[in-house]
């Protein structure tokens, strides 16, 4: 990589494609696209073109080649590339971008044991130990998952699409469904920091997603809230392929 140097890095998402802006390691900019921003995304990438870029994409080829077109420094994130982390997943050809990028911003900061949780239209749990081998983990319905499956697979419950934080105790079936999902996910949340501090004293937690907004997790002792994990993951992997 050229020294000094800006890079991009591109999330690109089911809904939304999110871009970001590093000068060495440093998160400069974010900016985020929808599907009817295109044209504008497309203005961005032209602008940019010289850039050295990874893209991260769980879209179509055809819509990864459309992003990839507009730079002429681009590299597809494949999990078969060389990464900063050791590889202890038996399926790493079916391991999500977002959770591999996830466990290496984490694993870099901490150069410990970590886990991030990344809550999103699925909540995502990925360890990494003490010697930087990206372990694996779990993966559960996000908020409006749950609500849609009770309201799909009920004769009468209705769909709930808000995210209110209820009494844990429900006096209507609304908010019985709110306690259920939104305390439900709190709940597992801890549970899975609790099994997993059980084993490693030591263990950094990250937070990230959208989701994670909605819950109280008490970010201390060890607990880390930050939006950007992903990107920065992405970036990490850029400078290491390119030593």
């Amino acid at each position: 990589m050229i020294p000094n140097s800006y890079t991009l890095v591109i999330d690109a998402g089911n809904t939304r494609i999110k871009v970001g802006v590093f000068h060495h390691a440093d998160l400069e900019e974010v900016r985020s696209y929808d599907a009817d921003q295109l044209s504008a995304l497309k203005s961005f990438l032209q602008e940019h073109r010289e850039w050295p870029t990874i893209i991260a994409s769980v879209k179509a080829d055809k819509d990864t080649k459309w992003i990839k077109q507009w730079l002429k420094n681009a590299i597809v994130f494949e999990t078969s590339m060389k990464l900063p982390l050791k590889m202890g997943y038996e399926t790493p050809q079916t391991l999500g971008v977002d959770r591999i990028c996830n466990a290496i911003a984490a694993y870099q900061q901490t150069k410990g044991a970590c886990l991030t949780i990344d809550v999103g239209t699925c909540i995502k749990y990925d360890l990494v130990t003490a010697d930087g081998t990206y372990q694996g983990g779990s993966i559960s319905p996000g908020i409006e998952l749950r609500y849609r499956a009770m309201h799909t697979f009920t004769g009468k419950l209705p769909l709930i699409e808000d995210k209110v934080i209820p009494p844990i105790t429900g006096k209507n079936t609304f908010d019985a469904m709110r306690s259920g999902v939104m305390h439900g996910i709190r709940n597992e949340i801890l549970g899975f920091i609790a099994h997993y501090r059980e084993q490693m004293p030591e263990l950094t937690i990250f937070l990230t997603g959208g989701g994670t907004n909605y819950f109280d997790l008490g970010l201390k002792n060890g607990i880390f809230a930050d939006e950007n994990l992903t990107l920065k993951g992405l970036q990490l992997t850029l400078a290491h392929y390119d030593k």
